[in-house]
């Protein structure tokens, strides 16, 4: 008799008699089926009530338990019901018996506490995999011991690919005296050349239920010459094989062909449909030589697969959301590349490193990344708006233009100058924050003593003055617009004084402005007011009118005499 005839007659004979089992077995569809083959043969469906229960990482692993068990021959009338969320399952309980349940620590106990899974009439718990539920953090334990505690007397069968102190402790604790099963089958390594090393293997992030339409969109994106598809056991393979007859393989000898495990030599590529289990059938793998070895494995699967392939894994990434997600952070990551090498300021390296005494600078990449991220989003989201609205956008067109590193430039004129404390870097961290361009977009800030002109990208202008327009610098509301503005609304006369603030003493009065009588010239100012004289001014000077008459003609009569300074005689 075979070991693992022997091994499985052991098992179903323990588990006949209601004592604890660990078997150690790999994260196989395979395994499912050898330790849950003994389990189901004892379930009663005359008895009613909910017999076995499942207790599973995830609920794809409680998916892929039921798929198995309705594929296994002699137990196809026993259904395993997945729990994938506590409120569905609640009101299929409701509806009909349910012999056997899969699902997580987490998910089982809410059914528990709602009083739907009564577990008086469980004879069995299942931990597949125990090592997987122990390692997914402290309320999955939690949640683990609890339901275990409140199991009684079931009978307890533990899978682990590898038995842990962990999984010896949970041993010691639920399940004492218990029968440990040997593995099924034990493969011997292929002894590979010398010179000839495992090759790194990709592999695609896959849910359970999804492995066929994975395995169509695999082969899309690699489009492989030829390639075997490795897929044990016949359900698999019959799987297989239907989505090749579908894409138009039909034949053992097509360029793309499923097999059990034989490979051919010349296949471009080996792709297994579920995870290798053993060395030895990666090894045989890496002996035919192809370009490229691929695995479609579900998230439970990866860490098994890393230690056969010795840590040499490579993600792949479908065409799809994923892949366009990636290809944007690709596209940034590259941006930041060009950054860093062209140099980066000094600024930004005084500016981040206090935070550096709390934070990880990797940290701090990441939440300057976040914010990149939202102000680019803010941005396309108003843009989008003002397309959708009609609004008129910021035309800086007008504004004086140079060139910097081969892109052009744009001034803008600012209401700031050092009178108001402001210093180069304050103007560059409101134009970098507010204006939300990059430092390395800004040029040439010029400070002056009532306002700045400071050169950004060209692109950038328009997003740069709308933003800091109004906005705060050192306590002083900014006004920014386009340099040749500015200097038009010069031209047109604002009637705003001084040079920079849209006047000047020595801009040209417009025709028609002549000063009108009584006012003093601001030049005058240092010289104080002019003598008032005792008599009405000199006509013939020009002279303002006497203030007493308010503008009106002088009372000559009541001065008596004619205005000083003229000949009397």
């Amino acid at each position: 008799m075979l070991e693992s005839e022997e091994a499985g007659e052991r098992a179903e004979t323990q588990a006949g008699r209601g004592q604890n089992l660990v078997y150690t077995l790999p994260h196989t569809t395979e395994s499912i089926a050898e330790f849950l083959t003994p389990v189901l043969s004892r379930v009663d469906p005359a008895g009613g009530g909910t017999q076995v229960v499942v207790v599973t990482r995830s609920p794809e692993t409680a998916i892929a338990v039921s798929e198995t068990v309705l594929g296994i021959g002699g137990a196809a009338t026993i259904e395993i019901v997945p729990v994938t969320g506590a409120a569905r399952a609640a009101r299929l309980f409701k509806a009909r018996p349910v012999l056997a349940v899969a699902g997580t620590a987490e998910e089982l106990g809410a059914l528990v506490r709602a009083s739907v899974l009564k577990l008086d009439s469980v004879r069995t718990v299942v931990l597949a995999w125990a090592d997987d539920i122990l390692d997914s953090g402290p309320e999955a334990l939690a949640a683990l011991e609890a339901l275990l505690g409140e199991l009684g007397e079931a009978t307890r069968v533990i899978v682990a690919r590898k038995v842990t102190p962990a999984v010896e402790n949970l041993i010691e604790r639920y399940a004492r005296r218990s029968r440990r099963v040997p593995l099924a089958e034990v493969e011997v390594p292929v002894v590979a050349p010398d010179d000839y090393q495992l090759p790194h293997v990709k592999y695609v992030t896959i849910a359970g239920s999804a492995r066929g339409a994975s395995l169509r969109r695999l082969l899309d994106d690699l489009d492989p010459p030829s390639a075997t598809i490795i897929a044990r056991g016949g359900a698999a393979l019959a799987e297989v094989r239907h989505i090749l007859r579908t894409l138009g393989y039909e034949h053992n000898d097509d360029p793309i062909h499923a097999s059990e495990g034989e490979l051919k030599g010349d296949a471009h590529a080996v792709i297994y449909y579920r995870p290798p289990v053993t060395t030895a059938q990666l090894q045989a793998a890496a002996l035919a030589k192809p370009v490229e070895v691929v695995v479609l494995a579900q998230p439970a699967e990866v860490a098994p697969l890393r230690e056969l392939a010795g840590g040499r894994l490579i993600p792949i990434i479908l065409h799809g959301p994923e892949r366009r997600a990636q290809d944007r952070e690709d596209a940034v990551r590259e941006e930041l590349r060009t950054v860093l090498m062209r140099g980066v300021p000094p600024r930004e390296i005084i500016f981040l490193e206090p935070l550096l005494e709390g934070f990880d600078a990797v940290e701090i990449a990441a939440a300057a990344l976040q914010l990149l991220d939202r102000e680019r989003a803010q941005r396309r989201h108003a843009a989008e708006a003002a397309t959708r609205s009609g609004a008129p956008v910021v035309d800086t067109s007008r504004a004086t233009t140079s060139t910097r590193g081969g892109g052009e430039m744009t001034r803008l004129f600012m209401t700031i100058g050092t009178r108001d404390g402001v210093k180069t870097g304050d103007l560059m961290g409101a134009i970098a924050g507010e204006g939300g361009i990059a430092a390395d977009r800004v040029g040439k800030i010029d400070l002056r003593e009532s306002h700045s002109l400071v050169e950004v990208a060209a692109s950038d202008a328009a997003s740069v003055v709308a933003r800091l327009n109004g906005s705060e610098i050192k306590g002083r509301r900014v006004v920014v617009r386009g340099e040749r503005d500015r200097e038009e609304r010069d031209r047109a006369g604002s009637g705003r004084d001084g040079p920079e603030r849209g006047g000047g003493r020595d801009r040209p009065r417009p025709p028609g402005r002549d000063r009108p009588p009584g006012r003093m010239d601001r030049g005058d100012a240092g010289r104080g007011p002019p003598r008032r004289s005792s008599g009405p001014p000199d006509r013939s000077r020009g002279g303002p009118p006497d203030r007493s008459s308010r503008g009106g003609p002088p009372d000559r009569s009541s001065r008596g005499g004619p205005p000083r300074g003229r000949d009397r005689s």
